[in-house]
């Protein structure tokens, strides 16, 4: 092999290496524009990682030219969010009503039987102005049997014989009915989303400040929402999570508060 072979060798293969930079650069952009999931500091990264690769790109050979092809968009277009967030201290699990045994923390909670019954969880963290996102995962024993994830007002008690959570919460059951504080569901359509699932993997969102809250089913891909009458739930609101079956279980993943 002559030297220029050598030469025209050793250019393929960085031409190869920045170009594959570039296509794996470009699909994160690409999954992360999709998903609506990057902070300033991704951006960060990857406006580094695009002057590394000009870098390189200049300095491979200054005789090679680099052409884009028009119909192969490299890079799409990043609008950033003008929703920041701002981590929060975490959520934890508190007070609790029923055979429910807290792990982890604070950030596990389970049926701990030995039998089927009615268990509730609340949340620690203290709802009142401001948007909130919490992600959490349940996880059913069997299919049949139903939880739920509510919202409740701090000042109405889960340990009270009176307690019931269709009139006193705000939420979602795992069977797809909900809990609207009491209101008259008689010409509610049922929506199919969650039914017939062990393990739910949810965003929650809580909008203090338009009294709404909204969740986003991470398998599905499906979003509920549901507005919050605040003279039957008035603020504080704190996270509230129905179990029945044993070993049925909320594992709390994170808690954010949008700025």
């Amino acid at each position: 092999m002559n030297f220029t072979n050598f030469n025209l060798l050793i250019l393929f293969f960085n031409l190869e290496k920045v170009s594959q930079e570039l296509h794996d650069l470009a699909e994160q952009l690409r999954k992360a524009r999709i998903d609506d999931d990057f902070v300033e500091t991704d951006l960060l990264t990857w406006t580094k990682i695009l002057e590394e690769l000009e870098y390189n790109i200049n300095n491979i050979s200054s005789s090679t030219a680099i052409h884009e092809d028009p119909t192969k968009l490299l890079v799409a277009k990043i609008s950033i969010d003008a929703t920041m967030q701002q981590h929060l201290e975490d959520e934890r699990f508190g007070k609790s009503m029923g055979n429910v045994c807290i792990a982890d923390s604070g950030h596990l909670a389970y049926h701990l039987g030995p039998e089927r019954s009615d268990a509730f969880v609340c949340g620690k963290q203290e709802y009142s102005s401001g948007k909130y996102k919490i992600q959490f995962i349940m996880n059913k024993k069997n299919s049949i049997c139903v939880t739920s994830f509510n919202i409740i007002s701090k000042s109405t008690s889960i340990a009270t014989n009176e307690f019931i959570v269709e009139e006193s919460s705000y939420g979602w059951y795992s069977n797809d009915d909900i809990c609207c504080g009491g209101a008259d569901l008689s010409s509610y359509k049922l929506r199919h989303d969650m039914k017939g699932e062990t393990t739910i993997e949810i965003e929650l969102l809580l909008d203090c400040d338009n009294q709404k809250i909204s969740y986003f089913n991470e398998r599905t891909k499906n979003r509920r929402a549901m507005n919050v009458n605040i003279r039957k739930c008035p603020f504080p609101w704190q996270l509230l999570f129905y179990l029945y079956d044993v070993e049925d279980s909320v594992r709390l993943v994170s808690s954010t508060k949008l700025l």
